[in-house]
Order: structure tokens, then C-alpha cells, then sequence
């Protein structure tokens, strides 16, 4: 199918119909102070790349056309720097150069609303786009350089392409809740990894010369015993190094990934399918964000008011680089990412 194209006003060309819509909701962080030292941050720029360089080489037949916008929130459009240099590779929108929008949130002085409306304002300029699918990023993450053609994988043995009965694939979650839990698939994980790691006590043990005979009730005994001694050990093992970096190995390979029930949290980087974003955005503009009410835990609600599943890939296929909050503005511990 051939689709035309048309050159905009700010002289980026444009398609009909795209695949995968791609918007970066940033925020200036440039100049943030942290004591005496001042530190440029560099996350965007770092954002930008990764996805430039996926976009190069990616060929993915699902995602094959595909688009990337920049989706300025920052209230001084004209200090963001980083921004502006990097408006001349890549389409971008700046909300606050209308200054009708900077005086309903001086209104409002609410940070959780503000972050909310900044949200909706930019999922529904990616949705000007006509798309099948819609991928809104934090300007602070980094997509897995594989992590288009898992994500196709991913929707391919699902069948998400042709379903219509979820709102949203995150991506990422943060690895500190990630751990294993009282639920009975993580107790089914440990316990598989237990028995692999008996199963391979007790091989070892076999292949070890035996200098003596002994009877068959012996032999049995003695493997039993090498085989607890191994899945115990394992058990213990994966517990103190924890569930997120013993199922690590899977980001290696597109089969390996697993589509779980999300969480409410958290908003990094999230696909909408295009059928929902109207009604999401009308749903996330009724209502009114507060500190127990952020707005992914609204956008968990729409999920729940429609009877939409929600689903996150596991394990991330983002990795969280921000190590300054863009919402209260203040640098977080190295504890926040363990």
C-alpha cells in the first residue's frame, strides 16, 4: 500500500497513516543545582538518540512506519536549551508558548494536575497523527535497542494486534518492586529455579567416580540428599539476589519476555492502542489529580470504569536513567533504582 506524504509548515515531512507514533514528554532540567555544583543532565538528548538510532535500524514489518515527537512541558520554552537544539532533527511542540495554558495551571497550583493536563495535552498531539499505536515516553528512559521488534513479538503472540479489549502495554516498572512476593506464579518461578538447581546438584554428584560399591538404597539416599542440598541452596541464592536480576537473562531474547497484569504504577513509557487515546484523554481531563490520585493511577481507573485490561512486559525493555524528579524537582538516592 502506498501512502503519500506532505511537508508541514515546520518543514518535517509527514505520511498519512503511521504504524507507531513516538511522543517524549520532557521538561527542563538543565542548570539543576545539587549543592554547590551545578549539573547539566543531558537526559533528553540521551532519549533522543536511543530512539534515532532505533529508528535507523529497526525494520520491524508491524512498526515499519514510524514517527517521533518532542512534547515540551517546561513553562520557559525559551530557556529549555536542549530543546531547542534538538527541535532541528526532531519534530517538536512547545505547550506553554500559548500562554492561556501557563495561566489555567498558575490557577490551578496543583503539581499532580499540572503533570496530568501536561499528559493529556501531549497524547492528544500524537494522536493528530493518524497511528495505529501511540508509545508516550518520559524524557528520561531508554528503549532496549531490541525493543521494537520484541514489542512485536510480544503483541504477535498475543494477538494484541487484533484485540480490542486493552488500554495500555507498559514497558517498564520499577525494578525495586519487581522482587519475588507471596504470589503463587513468583512461588511457581523459585520453585522451578529450585528444582533445576537440585536437578543439577544431583547430576554433578553422579558424575562423580565412585571408589567403592554400595548398595542401590544408599545411592538413592545419597542423591536425595545432594539434590535438597541443591534446590535449597538455589532457593536461597535467587532470594538474596532477587527476582528482577535472576529473570534478567530474559531481556536477551524477544521469546523470553512475558505479558503480566500491570500495576497502577508507573507512566515511563507506555503503548496505547489508537481506539482508546480519545476517551482516555476526555476521561484524564474530567477529572482532578492530587498526591493520592497522580495520574496513572487515573489512567488505571479509566481501565477499570471500562473493563480494559492492562498488561506490562516482563522484564522492562526501558531502562530508567533519571536520576532528578521532573515533578518535585529534587534528585533522587541511588536507592530509588535498586
Amino acid at each position: 500500500m502506498k501512502h503519500s506524504t506532505v511537508v508541514g509548515e515546520d518543514g518535517f515531512t509527514d505520511i498519512e497513516w503511521y504504524d507507531l507514533v513516538i511522543v517524549v514528554i520532557t521538561m527542563n532540567r538543565e542548570g539543576y543545582n545539587d549543592g554547590e555544583q551545578e549539573m547539566y543532565i543531558g537526559y533528553l538528548t540521551q532519549t533522543v538518540a536511543r530512539l534515532l538510532q532505533i529508528f535507523h535500524s529497526d525494520n520491524t514489518a508491524a512498526f515499519r512506519r514510524k514517527k517521533l515527537i518532542m512534547c515540551s512541558v517546561d513553562r520557559q520554552p525559551q530557556t529549555f536549551t536542549e530543546a531547542l537544539d534538538l527541535s532541528n532533527i526532531v519534530q517538536t511542540v512547545f505547550r506553554y508558548r500559548n500562554n492561556s495554558a501557563q495561566r489555567h495551571d498558575d490557577v490551578t497550583r496543583n503539581i499532580y494536575e499540572v503533570e496530568k493536563n501536561d499528559y493529556v495535552y501531549c497524547l492528544q498531539t500524537a494522536s493528530r497523527y493518524a497511528s495505529l499505536h501511540y508509545l508516550v515516553l518520559e524524557d528520561d528512559v531508554l528503549l532496549d535497542e531490541n525493543a521494537i521488534e520484541t514489542l512485536n513479538f510480544i503483541m504477535n503472540y498475543f494477538d494484541l494486534f487484533a484485540t480490542t479489549d486493552w488500554l495500555f502495554l507498559k514497558l517498564f516498572y520499577p525494578d525495586k518492586w519487581s522482587g519475588y512476593d507471596r504470589s503463587w506464579k513468583t512461588v511457581l518461578e523459585l520453585g522451578g529455579y529450585s528444582m533445576l538447581g537440585g536437578c543439577v546438584c544431583g547430576v554433578l554428584v553422579l558424575m562423580i567416580p565412585k571408589h567403592r560399591k554400595s548398595s542401590s538404597s544408599y545411592q538413592n539416599l545419597r542423591l536425595s540428599f545432594w539434590f535438597v542440598v541443591g534446590a535449597v541452596f538455589t532457593a536461597l541464592m535467587c532470594a538474596s539476589i532477587g527476582r528482577q536480576y535472576v529473570e534478567s537473562w530474559r531481556q536477551y531474547f524477544a521469546s523470553t519476555h512475558r505479558l503480566v497484569a500491570a500495576p497502577d504504577c508507573c507512566t515511563q513509557a507506555t503503548l496505547y492502542p489508537a481506539h482508546v487515546v480519545s476517551d482516555l484523554c476526555a476521561h484524564l481531563s474530567r477529572i482532578h489529580s492530587d498526591s493520592d490520585f497522580a495520574k496513572d493511577i487515573a489512567i488505571d481507573g479509566f481501565a477499570h470504569v471500562r473493563g480494559l485490561k492492562r498488561y506490562l512486559v516482563q522484564p522492562n525493555i526501558v531502562k530508567h536513567i533519571g536520576l532528578i524528579s521532573g515533578l518535585h524537582r529534587k534528585s533522587k538516592t541511588a536507592e530509588h533504582f535498586l
